[in-house]
């Protein structure tokens, strides 16, 4: 006997034109229907009463058709949970945004909102219960690195009310910070803005601090971590038990040894930044050679960085860390001449005025390069190129002080190997999603602060610090975690060892298992190795499951039946005198940009269909080629910028593939390529959307009806011209 699914039907306060009574008699016609509701205010209290009503009375199956799901399903999971009820079976769909707010003509919005609440009936239909229970776990994380950004997280972890183990490779903590005889734009030294920090660190009885430790490598998931690490006290290899890993270990400063130009290594007056930045702290303003008073100082900007042999990009602090030192230079010496060779100074925030402020004082900012830096009779020369005079300038400093390029730490890339995170090319630890996942990784327990994942000023790397806290609180819930929750399950007796799903997930989460017990009786036909989903650490984004060719693969939420069913459901209506579009849309940027498209009211042609999935790469070839069995004229694919991928970064690269191996498969059976095509977009750039679906519809309207069109479904053709 069918299940039937009762639907909610909201008119956000009697605002919107579609035709309600149309929709709730056609509704009540649906197979997969049962009672319709109509309802003016169901995100309101008594709206969340009759959900909870109507929950109950379909095995918590229920359709809700109403604005834009990120708005009211935070609020009806909450209301729902509060009663102890299931709520992950419910089915959204946007009927403002996407329908009664884009189409003038009531009639044709009200058609396209029928067909989506049909295909999220069928989509709920075979829905099943996902089950959140929980797992009880250490309630401790450990911080690897004792700088300023691994400090403020052990004490915000702290504060949280987590155990924290600190664990610093140096002999004492601090990191680069109290080495910097100023912070801009602050005037603090490094010790002054780092000792409430230190002296709250002493004080607190949650955070044990390990010095002189190196950590080898990490094994485990998140909460149940193992940590491999040594110390001085003792050679052998000593494990610790955690939950979640912060990694904070810092920059190191590149040593241009290699570029002989500079003589750096050779000539003990020529220093990095860094190195004179100690020089200041310690008040040691003398030559290094020969321990006279430095009154000249010649210092090169982008040594190492913006470079294509080392550093490809700005380091981003070593212009304002050339500011701050000229300047506590002519502080302890007025009359010191300090010179600055640059191509470009980049002084973001603040520190522009710091930068004024050195010009005011007399520090002499010369755009150009250094040709050459040499010794003579114990004297350091320096060639200068100057591109504005476009001549050579000599002089001879007393100290030479090199910008040296911010590059990741040392142990980075080992790490790596065992905890799984990715890394950019230049070294330092790529984040999950630069617009709001910043200190995530695509391990999940393994969060990345500070200078570890790009060259951050020390405001910045509190900030991190702060917001790496609360990401792990929130995952760790104060020792608690969900056991079973939303994500990929995996039948193995269906796995064939491929292994695509472990090579291509963006966040490493399956694992080949060797299959020792294989007792096929022909040796040939053994797996050897099979496929191994931990649920808790899957992210949801449903790329194993569009590349897993035998469907052992499949997201508990969104099943290939399921998709498949919405799909049919969704096209039902096509037919040769109406070609529909459908738009396949990931649940992050693509939904907030069609949201967006929606509150500003801007047009776009009514014969779209769309069908949510959590990530454009849970799209496969074949839920494409199922669009167009049933009746799609054009299928597109909204996706996130290219990059840009909240899951990790290769989701929508992913699904690029499997749209390009789709067209070449309509190209082969004469059916045109272009009848598919997939769109990157911003929220911010609603543009990028209807551009998009304006273009697929007009393919579609130029194209017309695949042969598989209503009347020949299921009858795979070629086309005839």
């Amino acid at each position: 006997m069918t299940n039937k699914s009762p639907v909610l039907l909201c008119t956000c306060g009697k605002q919107l034109k579609l035709d309600y009574d149309y929709l709730e008699t056609e509704i009540s016609k649906l197979d997969l229907a049962g009672s319709v509701t109509v309802h003016d205010f169901g995100c309101q209290d008594s709206g969340l009463e009759t959900i909870a009503e109507l929950i109950g009375e379909s095995e918590a199956r229920l359709v809700i058709a109403a604005c834009t799901s990120q708005k009211i399903q935070p609020r009806i999971d909450q209301y729902l949970q509060s009663l102890g009820k299931d709520s992950s079976r419910i089915a959204y769909v946007n009927i403002r945004e996407h329908s009664a707010w884009v189409h003038k003509d009531p009639s044709e919005a009200s058609k396209k909102s029928l067909d989506m609440i049909r295909g999220a009936l069928a989509r709920v239909e075979d829905s099943k219960s996902i089950v959140s229970e929980t797992k009880e776990i250490p309630n401790h994380v450990t911080v690897i690195g004792g700088g300023i950004a691994g400090v403020e997280t052990a004490l915000s972890l702290s504060n949280l009310g987590y155990r924290v183990t600190l664990m610093e490779r140096e002999s004492s903590i601090g990191g680069h910070v109290v080495q910097l005889p100023v912070i801009a734009p602050t005037g603090k030294s490094g010790k002054e803005i780092f000792s409430s920090r230190l002296k709250a660190l002493e004080n607190d009885k949650n955070i044990d601090v390990m010095t002189n430790t190196t950590v080898k490598f990490i094994e485990g998931e998140m909460g149940d971590f193992l940590a491999h690490y040594i110390s001085p006290d003792d050679e052998d290899e000593k494990t610790l038990q955690t939950s979640a890993i912060v990694l904070a270990t810092g920059f190191k400063e590149f040593k241009p040894t290699m570029i002989d130009e500079y003589h750096y290594g050779k000539n003990p007056d020529v220093v990095t930044q860094l190195e004179l930045s100690r020089m200041l702290t310690e008040d040691r303003m003398v030559r290094p050679s020969d321990g006279k008073p430095v009154n000249e100082v010649v210092m090169v900007q982008c040594v190492g960085s913006r470079s294509e042999d080392y550093k490809r990009d700005c380091s981003k602090l070593c212009c304002t860390f050339a500011i701050d030192n000229s300047l506590e230079i002519l502080e302890r010496n007025p009359d010191a001449n300090v010179q600055v060779v640059y191509m470009d100074i980049r002084v973001p925030f603040e520190n522009e005025m710091i930068y004024k402020e050195s010009r005011e004082r007399g520090v002499d900012y010369i755009r150009g390069r250094i040709s050459m830096v040499w010794e003579n009779d114990n004297t350091t020369h320096v060639r200068i190129y100057d591109s504005l005079l476009n001549q050579y300038l000599e002089t001879t400093p007393d100290l030479v002080v090199l910008s040296s390029a911010i590059l990741p730490s040392d142990g980075v890339a080992e790490l790596s190997e065992t905890l799984g995170y990715a890394l950019e090319e230049d070294g330092h630890v790529k984040d999950l999603y630069g617009k709001l996942r910043r200190t995530e990784t695509r391990r999940r327990g393994v969060v990345a602060v500070g200078a570890i994942t790009r060259p951050q000023f020390v405001f910045e790397a509190v900030t991190d610090a702060q917001a790496a806290a609360l990401v792990l609180h929130n995952e760790l819930h104060g020792g608690k975690i969900e056991k079973v929750a939303r994500g990929a399950v995996l039948n193995v007796d269906d796995c064939v060892g491929c292994s695509l799903c472990a090579q291509q997930c963006p966040r490493g989460v399956p694992l080949m298992i060797e299959q020792t017990d294989a007792e096929e009786e022909d040796e040939a036909q053994k797996i050897l190795f099979k496929a191994a989903i931990d649920t808790l650490n899957c992210h949801s984004c449903g790329v194993c499951q569009s590349l897993c060719p035998s469907g052992a693969t499949q997201l508990n939420f969104l099943s290939n039946s399921q998709l498949w069913s919405e799909i049919e459901a969704v096209l039902e209506g096509a037919d040769h005198e109406y070609p529909i579009t459908v738009c396949f849309y990931c649940e992050e940027c693509s939904v907030s940009t069609i949201d967006i498209v929606g509150t500003q009211r801007m047009e776009y042609p009514a014969s779209s269909r769309l069908i949510p999935v959590p990530c454009a790469g849970r799209v496969s070839i074949i839920d494409i080629l199922k669009a167009f069995e049933h009746g799609a004229s054009t299928v597109m694919i909204a996706a996130c910028e290219k990059d840009r991928c909240h899951i990790g970064g290769t989701g929508n690269e992913i699904a690029q593939v499997q749209i390009d191996v789709a067209r070449d498969i309509l190209n082969a059976i004469g059916w045109k390529g272009e009848r598919v095509d997939m769109y990157r977009m911003f929220s911010a750039e609603p543009d990028r959307f209807t551009n998009a679906i304006r273009e697929m519809v007009k393919r579609a309207q130029e194209l017309g009806p695949t042969p598989v069109h209503k009347g020949t479904a299921g009858k795979w053709m070629e086309a005839v011209e």
